[in-house]
């Protein structure tokens, strides 16, 4: 049983977390999708589509919506800690020019991941925590990409607890959905644009599905009357259709719980 000062500490998450909960769903977008409405013609009127695909993404990121590291961000689970070695080598010559800043984060579920599978003689010298590996590898990654590395704590991620009630999938590798207005609290998932195996991409989106369909997210909040949104940004219809179809084959097992929609990026945005 909680002690009486636990129980205060359970009840306050609790209401942080149903306050984070009501704010997230209480957004234009995601009420406009839940009325059926289609992502292809919300986001034909919604407010700075055109200028978000305008600029080269410049900002290696987490996934994880909670995490901005100032910039166009560029979302890799773990900031490419849980890669394979192919898809890493092909994300250091992508990242090579474009990436100014990459940035690792206190708690990171990619880099608890990565830490349980390493052996002793894997582990670097004097680390001894998944953040410090994070911020280890981090660091590799930002000298070999010739990026600034940033370190983010838990104070300084825009909330202390899952607060996603969406994913973009970008096949495009252009939409800053991180700063576009108005968007709703998301995962981000730049691989399909950087040109990752699909296998990694499916991993990818199946493990964050998957955080915030657990405990760490909202959990059952999510439901058919309240689903959680992968958005698919595409380059053109056939990439749409593709990355759809992934998309639901990989997030079948939750069944009405995830709805998968997505647009086709405006014509007249600059496609290089």
């Amino acid at each position: 049983m909680l002690e009486k000062n636990e129980q205060v500490f359970a009840g306050n998450v609790e209401d942080l977390i149903e306050k984070s909960w009501k704010k997230g769903r209480n957004n234009m977008l995601v009420q406009f999708l839940q009325e059926k409405g289609s992502l292809q013609n919300a986001m034909e009127v919604f407010p700075g589509v055109k200028e978000a695909f305008e600029h080269p993404l410049d900002t290696v990121d987490c996934s994880d919506g909670r995490v901005n590291g100032g910039g166009r961000k560029i979302g890799v689970a773990g900031s490419g800690m849980l890669l394979t070695e192919n898809d890493r080598k092909l994300f250091i010559e992508w990242a090579k020019g474009k990436a100014k800043v990459l940035t690792t984060h206190d708690d990171c579920g990619a880099a608890k991941a990565k830490f349980a599978t390493l052996s002793l003689e894997d582990i670097p010298e004097g680390i001894k925590t998944a953040d410090e590996y994070g911020r280890y590898c981090g660091e590799k990654t930002a000298k070999e990409i010739g990026a600034k590395h940033n370190h983010l704590n838990r104070d300084e991620m825009a909330s202390s607890n899952h607060n996603e009630v969406g994913l973009t999938i970008d096949q495009t590798g252009r939409f800053n959905s991180d700063g576009l207005e108005g968007f709703p609290p998301h995962f981000v998932c730049t691989g399909a644009g950087i040109g990752f195996s699909e296998e990694y991409v499916k991993n990818e989106v199946h493990m964050l599905t998957g955080i915030a369909l657990g405990h760490h997210g909202f959990g059952e909040r999510f439901d058919e009357e309240n689903p959680f949104i992968i958005m698919v940004a595409a380059n053109n219809l056939e990439e749409l259709l593709k990355w759809k179809g992934i998309a639901e084959e990989t997030l079948a097992e939750y069944g009405n719980r995830v709805r998968v929609d997505g647009f086709v990026r405006p014509d007249s945005a600059e496609k290089n």
